[in-house]
């Protein structure tokens, strides 16, 4: 009796153990798998978290695209419920000019129609130029002194310059120049009126006649003496045109150099460098693309309808707000939604939507065609080579900011890894420095991963121990320890098993980083080679940009419509 409940508590243990032995071999298992699980879980969030956040910044640029087109909508509803009167004198003015010119307008409905524009725009200053226009039509002169002298205090400024235009378009060349001066007279170098372009263009076009073209050159080259003696004008010029070009360098490159984005904390100055070296065939097509634009063709009258339009449909000073807003919102459009960079780009061209500025600012707005400048081709040519001293300037100065920041020795990091190259030529000795720096991490994590026999031997050993005493009649406490030191030693056998298992896989995984890293080497010493020769390349290009610039003078883009010969000179060379 004894005897078999013996045998059954000793099955019981047995089975007990053997439960239990399989168990914790679950439980590893398991909590490798976990691991394996973790691993791939953060993998995952990580892959979700750039997936959000990419969608995140796509949905943001959507929005601001939307609300740009809504704001723009919304502008020119306010604009022509505020101005929108405005629009008809303007359109009214230039078709009464070629309606007069048809003769096919009875002088009757001219008269209606003009008095009928003052009633309708009270404070307007092209209402009461209208009226004088009119009246001067049907040689009425008490009232044309009588609007024109209204213009003159509604807008002194404007109205000079329309009758400078008017009087130069019938051919009254006397009475052009007399408007012409008094609307230079009224200027201030430092504080032109924003329409001062106006005049300008009319020069550069050749519009005006030999005496007007006189007082304009003469007047632009004492404003530029004037603002030349100013203490500061050339870094300020530098710093204008140097704001100006920047925004040219261009968003992305054609060439990726993909180790070197991914392996070196070097790849951001790196990039923006090479950006910047790329700036100069930017800058090349830029003027290049505006110097071979062909000038208008049109007789002087047509060219004339065209600037007197510019002037009388240009937006007025109190519509500034509106359209600086509007320009705003048509860059975030242009950007697609990206309103950062439209900021940028505002920040250059917003002096352009100011009612007051200096010369040189007028210049770089015409150069530039800025949203609120005005002006014509010719205009734009001539601006820009009236400026290209302070171009060069500007421009050189950015080119050496450039060279500066360009990276001296390229640091990346591989698999924890760092070290660096000035041009590649330290392949071999990284490559080992490498691989001596992971054989050293190998063996610090087989270090870790030893796994002592003890624990087997020890089982062997109880398990020795047990069978003697089961033998020498101490049945029960010797199956006992002979089925604990059997299950030890087994466990221990296993665990011994599953070190050896890791240790290949170590051994293998570090060996795998070798051969990789080495390889991520050498394509990042090839791409450091690639990079330094790109940059080099294009930044010879910079050469190309001055001698474009050096050829240009003024003079050679103020035109004539009638003859070549040319008297004017403006800032000449030495």
């Amino acid at each position: 009796m004894t005897e078999a409940i013996q045998e059954a508590d000793l099955r019981t243990i047995e089975r007990n153990l053997s439960v239990l032995a399989n168990n914790i071999g679950n439980v590893d298992a398991n909590v490798q798998e976990v691991d394996s699980k973790v691993d791939s879980v953060q993998d995952e969030i990580l892959t979700l978290r750039q997936e959000f956040n990419d969608y995140v910044e796509q949905q943001m640029l959507s929005n601001n695209l939307s609300i740009a087109h809504t704001k723009i909508v919304q502008i020119e509803q306010e604009i022509e419920k505020n101005y929108g009167h405005y629009d008809e004198i303007r359109r009214t003015t230039v078709g009464i000019l070629q309606a007069d010119d048809l003769e096919i307008v009875r002088k009757e409905v001219i008269t209606s129609a003009s008095e009928k524009m003052m009633i309708s725009a009270p404070g307007y200053w092209l209402a009461p130029c209208l009226v004088a226009l009119s009246a001067w039509i049907n040689n009425d002169h008490e009232l044309a002194d009588k609007a024109l002298n209204e213009a003159l205090k509604r807008d002194k400024q404007k109205t000079s310059l329309l009758f400078a235009l008017i009087c130069r378009r019938a051919d009254r060349k006397n009475a052009s120049l007399k408007w012409t001066s008094y609307y230079l007279q009224s200027q201030d170098e430092t504080q032109l009126d924003r329409n001062s372009i106006i005049i300008i263009d009319a020069f550069s076009n050749g519009l005006l006649g030999v005496d007007a073209e006189g007082a304009v050159s003469g007047t632009l080259e004492r404003w530029l003496s004037n603002l030349e003696n100013r203490p500061n004008f050339a870094q300020e010029q530098e710093e204008q045109w140097g704001e100006a070009l920047a925004l040219y360098k261009p968003e992305t490159l054609d060439n990726p150099y993909p180790m070197l984005q991914q392996y070196s904390s070097s790849w951001g100055d790196l990039e923006d460098t090479l950006k910047g070296a790329y700036l100069h065939r930017e800058i090349l097509d830029y003027f290049e693309e505006i110097f071979n634009k062909v000038d208008s063709t049109e007789n002087i009258k047509m060219q004339l309808d065209d600037i007197l339009l510019s002037l009388v449909t240009g937006f007025d000073n109190e519509e500034l707000k509106y359209k600086r807003e509007e320009r705003l919102n048509e860059l975030i459009i242009k950007y697609d939604g990206n309103k950062s960079r439209a900021r940028q780009d505002m920040e250059v061209e917003d002096k352009s939507y100011v009612e007051k500025k200096d010369f040189s600012q007028l210049l770089t707005d015409a150069a530039l065609m800025n949203g609120g400048s005005g002006g014509s081709s010719s205009t734009q040519k001539f601006a820009i080579a009236l400026s290209k001293d302070w171009i060069k300037d500007a421009y050189g100065d950015l080119v050496l900011k450039n060279r500066a920041r360009v990276p001296e020795k390229i640091n990346y990091h591989i698999n924890g890894f760092s070290d660096s190259t000035e041009n590649g030529e330290n392949e071999i000795e990284s490559i080992n420095n490498y691989q001596a720096d992971v054989e050293s991490k190998k063996q610090t994590e087989l270090n870790k991963n030893k796994i002592s026999k003890n624990g087997f031997y020890v089982g062997g050993v109880l398990g020795a121990i047990g069978v003697i005493l089961a033998l020498s009649g101490h049945a029960i406490i010797g199956v006992i320890l002979a089925l604990m030191g059997g299950y030890w030693a087994i466990h221990s056998k296993r665990k011994i098993d599953e070190a050896e298992k890791r240790k290949q896989e170590l051994i293998q995984q570090f060996e795998s980083q070798k051969t990789d890293g080495a390889n991520i080497i050498r394509q990042i010493m090839a791409e450091t080679v690639d990079i330094r020769e790109e940059f080099d390349e294009i930044d010879t290009e910079y050469d190309k940009v001055i001698e474009f610039l050096e050829q240009l003078t003024p003079q050679q883009y103020i035109r004539n419509l009638k003859t070549t010969a040319r008297h004017i000179n403006i800032k000449s060379e030495v």
